[in-house]
């Protein structure tokens, strides 16, 4: 039979649907084992994305950032005299500006954009709509809009420049990346302190294991876990190893 699971596909073909965990038959106290933590951890909003390929003609790279964080309400996030902070519903947009590292992301004359409002998109807006359907398209594009913003507060005529856009919305993010309603993440206060587990020889590594969300932090929580498995013995053999082969100094 098929192991508990928090989440599984949709028979027709649709996103990921939450399901609650069959209550398992351990010893541990309710809500203490790693199963009842990982289902009972709050989960951070979900994402809206917007890339974008350019014209890059007459624009000069070398003055260029990496990476923007434009506030589209400011920081108080304000909408009809209340505020929701900076924080609030696709107040934050990060722009990724990758070619100013690496040119040869894009051919001769172009450039690609990265627009995103990360975990302050609400799942709520865009459930159960049908990603095929002229309204999930329209919302789509009204939504991006915040993200079109962002990019102009870079490069001003950038939708002039265009030459490829592309809109991900939470469904995008539940659907292709497996992300129960499309969340970014575990929050903050909820990430396990470490992957380990009662089951010996597994260790578990991800956004949901401290230090969290991101590229960088699951790197460590997958080093960590490595770490975890060896003896520090093991561990200096291993470097030793690979500074002899010169893959590290």
């Amino acid at each position: 039979s098929d192991p508990p699971q928090s989440w599984v596909m949709d028979n027709k073909g649709g996103a990921f649907i939450s399901y609650e965990r069959p209550s398992s038959k351990t010893q541990e106290p309710p809500q203490t084992s790693v199963l009842d933590k990982c289902d009972s951890a709050e989960a951070t909003g979900s994402f809206l994305h917007l890339h974008v390929a350019i014209r890059s003609d007459g624009l000069d790279l070398s003055t260029m950032e990496a990476h923007y964080t434009v506030m589209d309400r400011g920081l108080n996030g304000s909408v009809d005299e209340e505020s929701d902070g900076p924080c609030g519903e696709l107040n934050m947009v990060a722009v990724s500006n990758p070619c100013v590292i690496d040119n040869t992301l894009a051919p001769d004359g172009y450039m690609v954009l990265h627009a995103y409002g990360a975990g302050n998109e609400p799942y709520e807006r865009w459930k159960n709509m049908d990603r095929r359907s002229k309204e999930y398209k329209k919302l789509k594009e009204e939504r991006a809009s915040v993200l079109w913003r962002a990019l102009e507060a870079v490069i001003p005529d950038v939708r002039k420049r265009a030459v490829l856009d592309l809109v991900g919305s939470p469904l995008t993010h539940e659907f292709f990346l497996r992300r129960p309603f499309g969340t970014y993440g575990s929050a903050t206060e909820d990430y396990l302190k470490d992957g380990s587990t009662g089951c010996e020889g597994l260790v578990l590594a991800g956004d949901g294991i401290f230090p969290g969300i991101g590229i960088p932090a699951v790197a460590l929580s997958g080093a960590s876990a490595a770490n975890a498995l060896v003896t520090p013995l093991r561990q200096w053999k291993a470097l030793d190893e690979l500074k002899k082969k010169q893959l590290i100094s």
